[in-house]
């Protein structure tokens, strides 16, 4: 799963530095945050003690880790309708200064209910001055899917992120890795290109080891 992830990783980095090769020299990785280090990395019901998020108009739980792990290998990952019959809005503690003409790029994984549960969604904005808002539904028991979103404001922007999830039975959607960044030089490029095929590699390894035993 250590795999998996770097796979994610690596390919926002290249959505990123292929969208600063098409014009801009900018770079900054505003917020990454997999959740993987909250709570002493055991999982919580309607968890409020986030280090990059406040929680509002209901609940989430931390999930994962053997806890409500429904997607087991993901490490810590968030229901986003929590257990207090009333789904939750995460907001992101810092707000970002977007700048006129510059491309932000937001990706996030998102997961299906797991439980059967149906008509559930989760509303993604960027949002104080309406940069980008939309929102995302997924089929149950669909695994987690990465979603990658670019946009350009035309006017200096102050702007936090949001998740918020739909419906209030205690079974919601589920977030993981969440990246918010600008594009990078151009001369990162092989950094992303070796990061992926590093993580494909490892992959590759590992599964041979696992079918032949050793």
């Amino acid at each position: 799963m250590r795999v998996k992830r770097s796979i994610r990783a690596a390919a926002v980095i290249v959505v990123v530095l292929a969208l600063s090769m098409a014009g801009t020299a900018h770079a900054a990785v505003l917020l990454s945050d997999d959740f993987n280090a909250e709570n002493g990395g055991a999982g919580a019901l309607n968890y409020f003690g986030f280090t990059n998020w406040t929680v509002s108009n209901g609940s989430v739980d931390l999930c994962g880790n053997g806890f409500c792990d429904l997607l087991p290998g993901n490490g810590l990952y968030l229901d986003m309708d929590g257990s207090t019959g009333d789904a939750g809005k995460l907001t992101s503690i810092a707000t970002f200064s977007l700048a006129p003409g510059l491309t932000y790029v937001l990706s996030f994984d998102l997961a299906g209910n797991q439980r059967g549960g149906s008509g559930d969604a989760v509303t993604v904005q960027v949002a104080m001055g309406s940069a980008f808002s939309e929102v995302f539904s997924l089929g149950t028991f669909d695994p987690f899917t990465t979603f990658t979103r670019s946009f350009t404001v035309s006017a200096p922007t102050i702007a936090t992120i949001s998740f918020e999830g739909s419906g209030g039975d205690n079974v919601g959607m589920f977030l993981d890795d969440v990246v918010f960044a600008t594009p990078a030089p151009p001369g990162l490029a092989l950094l992303g290109a070796a990061l992926i095929a590093g993580a494909l590699a490892r992959g590759r390894r590992r599964r041979a080891r696992s079918a032949s035993g050793a």
